[in-house]
């Protein structure tokens, strides 16, 4: 067996989400305030827009998806343990491989949300998969990627080294260059702040923190040359529009 198979079978249970029933739901819900801060501005408007949550994993931003009056979406996952996870959760998942069910549904939904995937990926399967969801988005439809930052100095690496599965990491200008590359408009990359709590004083103290430190490393990269590098939170969110 393909060693990623072999990993992917017991995703959850290895690796994901070892924990109780009750600590994934609690995950879910925690999430909440992350995917409304950092995802909802993004998303159609339309709440009948069809949506596929590529990599759907435990279903959080099902769950999300569905908290917020989206009636019309669907995830795949490759991971058996996944899907049956959040068929156990009410949501509405299959098991597919990616490409097979994008190549299978040209011009069909109105949005495409792959969260933490690309990085699982070799650099042909990567190339692969983004032209597969510009087929499979209708005009104006939106692609939105979220992926581990390589251009993050403390944890570039670590989020790299800190699943098997992973092969690749990417970070601003290299997300712009890919959906460049298959012709998306209105691309840009950002940070995702994952201290959405306004009114808890940890939060706030931890968001001036991190922007502190962020406009120190924006100041060191730009004394190298890298001018171009201006996101260093630990992942990121490229958005584009067909």
């Amino acid at each position: 067996m393909d060693y990623r198979k072999r990993l992917y079978e017991r995703y959850i249970s290895t690796h994901l989400g070892r924990g109780s029933r009750y600590a994934l739901q609690t995950n879910h819900r925690l999430l909440e305030k992350y995917y409304r801060s950092n995802y909802l501005g993004h998303l159609p408007k339309d709440k009948n827009a069809r949506i596929l949550d590529v990599g759907c994993g435990m279903g959080q931003f099902l769950d999300f998806l569905h908290a917020n009056g989206y009636k019309n979406h669907l995830g795949i996952d490759v991971s058996s343990e996944a899907v049956e996870h959040c068929l156990a959760c009410n949501l509405t998942a299959e098991k597919q491989e990616a490409q097979t069910h994008l190549s299978s549904h040209p011009g069909t939904y109105d949005a495409i949300v792959l969260n933490d995937v690309v990085e699982h990926l070799t650099k042909p399967e990567l190339f692969d998969l983004i032209g597969a969801c510009h087929e499979a988005l209708r005009p104006d439809g939106v692609i939105m990627i979220k992926t581990v930052n390589a251009a993050n100095p403390l944890l570039g690496a670590h989020s790299l080294a800190i699943d098997l599965t992973h092969e690749l990491a990417l970070c601003e200008e290299s997300l712009i260059q890919l959906l460049n590359v298959f012709a998306f408009r209105e691309v840009k990359v950002l940070p995702l702040n994952i201290y959405t709590n306004a009114y808890n004083p940890v939060h706030w103290l931890a968001r001036c923190v991190s922007g502190l430190i962020n406009l120190l490393w924006r100041i060191l990269f730009a004394l190298y040359g890298r001018t171009g590098t201006r996101v260093f939170t630990k992942s990121i969110l490229a958005v584009g529009k067909k």
